[in-house]
């Protein structure tokens, strides 16, 4: 915290001709603080950061800054806007030397004295992003680039940051590891910080309290409740921020329910006429109300459901008591049957109201949400669901397989085998998946030995394995931080699009028909709503038919429907079908005949694959307590993991399952 004094505010007014756009606004933002300041488009928002910045003198009342005369002298401030607007041809540290080149009166830490490469060196550490110094811009995603920019800002030590909507321009996924980032790293900017966001569930994530800025009058601030995501699961803080905001219209634009939203349209629902930009806003705003739709007040709420829920429930259907069936998922194609199930109508023509999908950042917070009651119905990958039942305590029951195969190890176009990768880093996205689980064998078949600590050896025949973010993965390989990376589609095609990875080996090759997620629901659904856990389960199964029919189709309508934030061609790559010839001569696919689809839809949970799974979990390295696994019996772990019930009754017993290319009885064929 630094020992200035904060930012004040006294009768602040701003015109624009005959239009009040700020009025009798009086403000502190104390050092160290983050104020989240909230509003509809057309509030006022950024003249109030234009105020702050000293950019704009206000027609009435009076600012004073940290370090000015008390009449209006700014202090130093730093800005980070929406887009990153990083120089091309200069390095990471390049870029956010810049901050210290164009310091105003030669600034503090100008970049050609002594110490100023030091001082980005311990700013880019402060921050977590030292790896990125010798990186260009292009090598760079949306989130390290918006990193980097805030490491600029704060490269001169300001006393007062201003956010511009950092995080809007980027995807949903990429957006929540940035919100965390940003919650981890502040105590470490030792300054005042003032973000100006459209998103409530942000601002109260972020903000220490939130000011809300509606109609020109005084800001109505409140200290934020929430103290971490589980905070916003049930969205009461939510609720209590929009029940605070007088004008409907305000209601409407935050939430994504009509009014003019930040594209300038009339409608967060996009329509043929509009831009690719304004489509793609929408569909964050969409995401974003998906969350809410059962939490707003009327008459909101009963708009937010009409716009989310997909298509109507078909006519006949018997609606199933309970309340709205809720979904969460993570934006990978492993989601694929409950994404298709809601946007084809399939969960509501089984008698079920269903709210659009959650999306959700990392797999804790989908399981936390699930824990919490937050959502009924996730996808989860294997082996996380056996974690989460026996490590954890969490009661949670498999119903169903979301998905066989569907994930690769991708490496660098210098690695021709598995051999080659000794000594070098490969990136896992969790240490219980099943990618973790299959690269560790691909590994080992190779005479290679995983280490999760420490720098690998190629004399000694070692390969590190390290944690990352799917969507940090591609960039990754892109810029030689790692060699490679085995993750869920469709990150995998997106590396093979973008030209910076190939597939060496794909898992289904690996592990013939394997799960990747599963479907979960906790106890309580089954106990309470049984009818609805069959239902859902139907729809998911039609999902899966449809999926298997037709591929692209159901690619177009995650990607088009706004679903999955990932470039439609990667999408649609992974949904392609059978891995073609290229792949045999590559020996990406080592076993042809077994005509494995690059992802493929089956719901049955085989039971000799839980017990498969569960011998090979004791053979994986991770981090963290594996104590558990001693108690556990391979054998009796799916009749108690696992309610095969809906699913036979889905497809019409045993015999139905044919109609998948399977059956109730098979052996696992592992050939790394």
């Amino acid at each position: 915290m630094r020992p200035d004094g904060g930012t004040v505010l006294s009768g602040v007014g701003v015109r624009f001709g005959d239009r009040e756009v700020l009025r009798g606004v009086d403000l502190r933002v104390d050092p160290g603080e983050l104020l989240a300041v909230v509003g509809p488009s057309g509030a006022g928002k950024s003249t109030l950061l234009q105020v702050l910045a000293g950019l704009r003198t206000p027609d009435t009342g009076t600012v004073r800054r940290p370090g000015g005369d008390g009449a209006g002298a700014a202090g130093s401030t730093g800005l980070v806007a929406q887009h990153a607007h990083l120089l091309p041809w200069r390095s990471v540290a390049g870029n956010v030397a810049l901050g210290l080149d164009y310091r105003r009166n030669g600034g503090r830490w100008p970049a050609r004295r002594p110490g100023a490469a030091e001082r980005v060196a311990q700013v880019l550490a402060e921050l977590g992003i030292a790896d990125l110094a010798g990186r260009r811009p292009g090598q760079l995603s949306g989130g390290q680039a918006q990193r980097v920019a805030l490491a600029r800002a704060v490269v001169t030590g300001p006393s007062l940051l201003l956010l511009d909507e950092p995080f809007g321009a980027l995807d949903p996924l990429t957006r929540a590891e940035l919100q965390d980032w940003l919650g981890s790293v502040r105590s470490r900017l030792g300054t005042a910080v003032v973000l100006v966001t459209h998103d409530l569930d942000e601002a109260l994530l972020l903000g220490d309290r939130v000011a809300l800025l509606s109609r020109p009058g005084p800001l109505d601030v409140v200290v934020s409740p929430v103290r971490d995501r589980a905070g916003l699961a049930d969205g009461t803080a939510r609720r209590a921020l929009l029940e605070r905001f007088p004008d409907g219209r305000a209601v409407q634009d935050l939430t994504g329910t009509g009014g003019t939203g930040a594209t300038g349209g009339t409608s967060s629902v996009a329509t043929p006429g509009a831009t690719a930009a304004q489509r793609a806003a929408g569909r964050r705003q969409l995401l974003r109300a998906g969350a809410a739709a059962t939490l707003l007040a009327a008459p909101f709420a009963a708009q937010l459901l009409t716009r989310s829920s997909g298509p109507a429930r078909a006519a006949g259907a018997t609606a199933v008591p309970g309340g709205p069936l809720r979904t969460g998922y993570l934006p990978i194609t492993d989601a694929a049957p409950l994404l298709v199930a809601h946007a084809d109508g399939e969960l509501a023509a089984q008698g079920l109201t269903a709210p659009r999908p959650v999306m959700f950042r990392s797999w804790p917070d989908l399981a936390e949400a699930l824990q919490a009651g937050a959502v009924d119905v996730v996808h989860v990958l294997m082996p996380l669901a056996v974690q989460l039942r026996y490590a954890s305590g969490v009661p949670v029951r498999v119903l169903m397989w979301n998905h066989v195969n569907g994930s690769a190890l991708t490496v660098a176009p210098d690695v021709g085998d598995v051999a080659d990768l000794a000594g070098r880093t490969v990136a896992v996205p969790f240490w219980w998946s099943i990618h973790n689980v299959v690269v560790q064998q691909l590994l080992r078949a190779a005479g290679l030995r995983p280490v999760l600590h420490g720098a690998p050896s190629a004399a000694e025949g070692t390969v590190k394995l390290v944690l990352m973010a799917p969507s940090d993965m591609p960039p990754a390989l892109a810029a030689g931080e790692v060699a490679g990376f085995t993750v869920a589609e469709p990150f995998n095609a997106a590396a093979e699009v973008q030209g910076v990875g190939r597939v060496l080996r794909f898992t289904g090759d690996a592990w013939k028909d394997h799960a990747c997620c599963v479907t979960v629901v906790h106890q309580r659904l089954l106990d309470e709503r049984p009818e609805a856990a069959d239902a859902a389960v139907r729809g998911l199964v039609a999902a899966q038919r449809a999926l298997r029919a037709d591929g692209e189709r159901g690619a177009r309508l995650m990607s088009e429907g706004g679903y999955l934030p990932q470039p439609l061609p990667a999408v649609l790559r992974t949904f392609s079908g059978e891995p073609g010839e290229e792949y045999v001569r590559t020996g990406a696919v080592r076993h042809p005949s077994w005509h494995q689809q690059r992802i493929g839809f089956q719901p049955y949970p085989h039971p000799s694959y839980t017990a498969e799974l569960v011998r090979a979990m004791g053979t994986t390295d991770v981090v963290g307590d594996t104590a558990w696994l001693a108690a556990l019996d391979p054998h009796r772990v799916h009749a108690d993991l696992v309610d095969d019930g809906p699913v036979l009754r889905a497809v019409g017993g045993a015999a139905g399952l044919a109609a998948f290319g399977t059956t109730a009885q098979r052996t696992e064929v592992v050939a790394p």
